[in-house]
C-alpha cells in the first residue's frame, strides 16, 4: 500500500488549492454583480430619462383647476382647447381675465410661443405669427440647468421633490426656480401632470400659492 502514497500526494494539494480560492470569494471579494444595486441607485443630480413634454402634456380636452391662497386671482382653471402636431393652445381663466397661450414643444423645450392677454371667443391662434418666446422647461432635464428668458432667469432646483397639493400627493417632481429682480417663483412639475404647484414670493415676502386642485 505504501507505493500509492506519493500518487495521493498530488491530489491531496489540488484539493487544498481549490479549497482556498473559494474562501477568497467571500464578504470582502465581492462579486461585481453583488454591487449592481449601487450602480443603479443613480444620481439624483443627473438627467432624468423624460423629456420636457413630459412634464407639460397638451392633450386636447385636458383641463387642470388650481386653488388659490393669498390673492384673489391665485385661483384659475387651464384648459387645452385647440392642438396640432406639436402645438398647443391653452385657454387660462382666473376668474377675472381668459388669457389665450400656444405651446410649442420639441425634445428640447417647452416654449410659449404665442400670448393673448384677453381672448374671451376662444380664438384659435395655433398659426398665428410668434408674439413670445418664453422657455418654460428646457434639456437637460438635470439639477443645474439654467437658462435666460430676458426679464428673469429660470434653474432646475431638484428631480425628485415630494409635494402635497389638494389633488393628492405627489414624488419625484420637477421643481423649477424663476428669478426676478424683485421677486422669485417656484413652479413644480409632474410627468403625466403638468404643472402641479406654483408659489409666487416678492422680495417683501409676500406670497401667493395656487396649488393643483383637480386634473383630466
Amino acid at each position: 500500500m505504501r507505493k500509492y502514497i506519493p500518487k495521493l500526494i498530488p491530489v491531496f494539494l489540488l484539493i487544498i488549492l481549490l479549497i482556498t480560492a473559494c474562501n477568497q470569494v467571500g464578504p470582502e471579494n465581492p462579486k461585481p454583480e453583488e454591487d449592481q444595486s449601487q450602480v443603479e441607485e443613480g444620481d439624483p443630480e443627473k438627467e432624468v430619462g423624460l423629456k420636457p413634454e413630459d412634464y407639460f402634456p397638451l392633450t386636447q380636452g385636458s383641463t387642470w383647476r388650481y386653488l388659490g391662497e393669498g390673492n384673489e386671482y391665485a385661483t384659475f382653471t387651464r384648459e387645452v382647447v385647440f392642438a396640432e402636431g406639436n402645438r398647443a393652445q391653452i385657454k387660462e381663466d382666473n376668474g377675472g381675465t381668459v388669457s389665450a397661450s400656444v405651446f410649442e414643444t420639441t425634445d428640447e423645450a417647452v416654449t410659449r410661443i404665442f400670448f393673448q392677454g384677453e381672448s374671451y371667443e376662444n380664438e384659435n391662434y395655433l398659426n398665428d405669427e410668434s408674439n413670445d418666446n418664453l422657455v418654460i422647461l428646457k434639456a437637460p432635464l438635470q439639477v443645474g440647468t439654467k437658462w435666460d428668458t430676458g426679464d428673469s432667469t429660470r434653474e432646475i432646483l431638484d428631480l425628485n421633490a415630494s409635494l402635497n397639493t389638494p389633488a393628492g400627493d405627489f414624488e419625484k417632481v420637477l421643481k423649477i426656480k424663476i428669478t426676478f429682480p424683485d421677486s422669485t417663483i417656484y413652479e413644480y412639475y409632474k410627468d403625466g401632470v403638468g404643472m402641479v404647484k406654483r408659489e409666487y414670493i416678492s422680495n417683501e415676502d409676500y406670497r401667493v400659492t395656487s396649488s393643483l386642485e383637480k386634473y383630466e
